[in-house]
């Protein structure tokens, strides 16, 4: 039996001495199909077919519409969002003013209660003094012994007549120390003692013994920081009526709201003649 030839291994077919091409292939299911060039030519001419600048514009101009119909249905989210966003902030900003002036009212009303409170603690030491300096050996004396340190002192250094009965109670504040006295809280039972007491203080100057107003807390700091001031020369209290000596000469009145600046105490027009 003759050996297959290079040609039929390379699929040629050789008939009476000459080849040939074959011209059909069987297909699997036993039909017949086209040569498969000719299957390629025309896949080649539908995609080229498909392909016409009609084809693109077409498909150009549809995309188009969907972005431009997508970037509409965006935008109009995003100017509702925005509204509500708008909305929302001009109600925030409502809310806010309303609880700031409601913040200015409370602070002003807290003010006002402040200034009260403290002109009623103050009108309750009308008729009290502070003294400054009187000795103070014992850490257990009592209040007997504080009240006659008390008139012998007013008596011989300010020779103002004094008894134990014009005294309703007098006692020591803060903790005993030997290198400096307690002050002392006096209460008279006479406004008039203690009038008299204040204007005979000036025989106490140099002499490390100070008598003063018994003034609240508050009042205290007001004439302490007044007379830190370069144009007060002085300041004082009279029945816890706050008073500041300007360097001109000038009398100024105080109050817990006053504004304690020099501009503003060297102003006339601040201020009703005293």
């Amino acid at each position: 039996m003759p050996l297959p030839t290079q040609e039929k291994a390379a699929g040629m077919t050789t008939r009476g001495g000459s080849t040939s091409k074959p011209e059909k292939r069987q297909s699997g299911c036993g039909g017949e199909v086209k040569d498969r060039r000719t299957v390629e030519d025309r896949l080649d001419e539908l995609l080229s077919s498909m392909l016409t600048r009609d084809y693109l514009d077409r498909q150009i101009k549809q995309l188009k519409m969907d972005i431009h119909a997508e970037n509409k249905e965006i935008t109009e989210r995003l100017e509702g969002r925005i509204y509500e966003l708008e909305t929302d902030n001009e109600d925030l900003r409502k809310t806010v003013g309303s609880l700031e002036k409601e913040i200015e009212s409370l602070h002003a009303a807290r003010d006002k209660t402040e200034i009260k409170l403290n002109d009623l603690e103050q009108h309750g030491r009308k008729d009290s003094l502070r003294i400054i300096g009187l000795e103070d050996k014992s850490e257990n004396e009592s209040v007997e012994e504080c009240v006659e340190k008390i008139v012998r002192f007013v008596t011989d250094k300010l020779e103002v007549s004094l008894n134990k009965n014009d005294i309703n109670i007098a006692h020591r504040l803060g903790n005993f120390t030997r290198t400096k006295p307690r002050n002392i809280i006096v209460k008279f039972t006479s406004r008039r003692k203690k009038h008299d007491i204040i204007r005979a203080r000036k025989k106490l100057r140099g002499s490390g013994q100070v008598i003063f107003e018994d003034l609240t807390r508050n009042n205290q700091q007001i004439l302490k920081d007044a007379f830190r001031l370069k144009c007060v020369k002085n300041t004082y209290s009279i029945d816890g009526k706050l008073f500041a000596v300007l360097t001109n000469g000038k009398k100024r009145r105080l109050f817990m709201d006053t504004p304690l600046s020099e501009e503003y105490l060297m102003n006339d027009g601040n201020f009703r003649r005293l």
